[in-house]
């Protein structure tokens, strides 16, 4: 009965009494992983890379038996270069405890002790439990509150194909596609905007339109922006300078291009807006007979069309 109990208790350190995150949107944070290199949320989220969180601590029964399948599907996932960025943090731990679990358990990713910042972090994302495994959107929600339990790798991979993440080589280059716009010439009807991507970007799609017509666009495709800009907007390689047309004067337009690798990895979307000229008059003067102050009729001048050369003081017009 003694040893039964001892075993509830040990459970119950590892497990607490709740089994996930409580949140829905992630909250920032900046630490100092246990090697020194800091690590602040919200940028990698910004970069277009989903966070996986393990939170954890070194005498953690469950966690010891759990890292190991966490690390291999690091692995599989691309070693934090491609769609998922790992991580793990710990609520109590020492960097130099974080160190030597690194070491045990081969560990590459950023590892946060408790008093590097990871205590403060576990509070404010209300972990009740060890381990606890979360998934992070780039918008920002919280996807998966609770990866448990983690039979093996393939118990992860499969969490996070789920989301639509992808299983990469750890050898594989990753690539940072990148397309800016510059607008050249902006007129009543017409604007013209120059496109000049990064190294990374092998190829982009681009387009120009109101807020409101790629709204209705998108809904009607069944797209998000960046496919949508992939999927119909004109392709594009290299420096291109392009004029737009038949636009609606003293309009407020975007202009959108979104980037892609050499794999067709879209990267972030690129929106420039530009307004319209206000509309005018022609500067061409309509047609009209009139009479002048000696009583002869006259055609005005812009009626007639000559070089300016054949002007006198008889015949101020061209003839």
């Amino acid at each position: 009965m003694k040893k039964l109990v001892t075993l509830l208790l040990a459970l119950a350190l590892g497990f607490g009494l709740k089994a996930q995150c409580p949140l829905n949107q992630a909250v920032d944070f900046t630490a100092t992983d246990c090697h020194g290199t800091e690590v602040h949320l919200f940028d990698i989220l910004d970069g277009g890379q989903y966070v996986l969180i393990d939170f954890f601590f070194v005498n953690c029964g469950p966690c010891q038996q759990a890292t190991p399948k966490v690390v291999e599907s690091y692995y599989a996932m691309g070693c934090n270069m491609h769609d998922v960025f790992y991580m793990e943090i710990s609520d109590r731990d020492s960097d130099a405890a974080c160190q030597n679990w690194c070491q045990n358990y081969g560990v590459e990713y950023p590892t946060i002790g408790g008093p590097a910042g990871g205590s403060g972090i576990c509070n404010t994302y209300q972990i009740g439990a060890f381990p606890t495994v979360i998934l992070i959107a780039p918008d920002r929600q919280i996807l998966i509150n609770d990866l448990w339990p983690i039979n093996n790798a393939q118990t992860v991979i499969n969490a996070l194909e789920q989301h639509g993440l992808q299983q990469h080589d750890c050898n594989t280059p990753s690539y940072n596609p990148q397309v800016s716009i510059t607008v050249d010439q902006v007129l009543e009807t017409e604007v013209t905007a120059t496109f000049t991507p990064n190294a990374d970007c092998a190829s982009y799609g681009y387009m120009m339109a109101t807020e409101a017509e790629i709204q209705e666009w998108m809904g009607i495709a069944g797209l998000d922006l960046p496919e949508y800009l992939w999927t119909y907007g004109m392709p594009g390689s290299g420096v291109i300078s392009n004029t737009f047309g038949d636009l609606t004067p003293n309009t407020e337009y975007h202009i959108y291009a979104v980037p892609a690798d050499i794999d067709g990895n879209l990267g972030e979307v690129v929106i420039e807006p530009v307004t319209t000229t206000p509309g005018g008059g022609s500067d061409i003067m309509p047609d009209f007979t009139a009479t002048d102050i000696e009583g002869n009729g006259a055609k005005p001048c812009s009626s007639i069309s000559s070089s300016p050369a054949t002007r006198t003081a008889s015949n101020p017009c061209p003839t």
